[in-house]
């Protein structure tokens, strides 16, 4: 069994435990986790991640499972503005890095609350027991981790989130495929 199998099937236990989803036993800290995988493995926790939400669905085990994929979202997002072909023909025509501030700028991401948590925040069911945050290593170095890390934990509160980040995590710092050091991010629990 690889290490991110190992990972995956902790957090299946994880979840199926009632403290965990009602975030008791972490002594008031925000209940944010991490499940930093190898990269490789991206197939595998795909897989996982509809395994679990289709095997622990309210209707069989009692729980929701809410999955946000930060890649679909900032592409729904871009086309809403009409600005999606755009951004397309802009990392052709002006580089990535060009591309990377426009994008962070279209999206509010210096903002304490920018369009890809607002969008999170108004497709919560009323009652969600735990969310996944998917698609990072996807729209990476376009949009950071502890970007969407830092003002996620503002604004969704009381519920876990997972956080299934292609990289390394060291419970200080997130380092993206384990060779892109991001800044530092220190609220979050990892997986292991």
């Amino acid at each position: 069994m690889t290490k991110t199998a190992e990972k995956l099937k902790h957090l299946r236990e994880k979840v199926a435990d009632p403290a965990f989803q009602q975030s008791r036993g972490l002594s008031n800290e925000v209940s944010y986790y991490i499940l930093a995988f190898d990269p490789q493995d991206q197939p595998l926790v795909i897989e996982e991640v509809s395994n679990m939400r289709q095997q622990l669905n309210r209707e069989t085990v009692g729980m929701d499972i809410v999955e946000f994929n930060l890649y679909q979202i900032m592409w729904e997002l871009l086309d809403g503005m009409g600005i999606k072909e755009d951004v397309l023909e802009m990392e052709a025509s002006d580089g990535i890095d060009y591309l990377t501030e426009q994008l962070n700028n279209a999206l509010e991401m210096t903002s304490s609350e920018n369009l890809l948590v607002q969008y999170m925040q108004q497709h919560l069911p009323e009652d969600p027991v735990i969310v996944f945050v998917t698609g990072i290593g996807d729209i990476f170095p376009l949009i950071r981790a502890h970007k969407v890390l830092n003002t996620m934990h503002q604004v969704i509160t009381g519920i876990p989130v997972v956080f299934f980040y292609p990289g390394t995590y060291d419970s200080l710092s997130l380092s993206m495929f384990g060779e892109s050091k991001e800044d530092n991010y220190y609220r979050a629990f990892q997986i292991n």
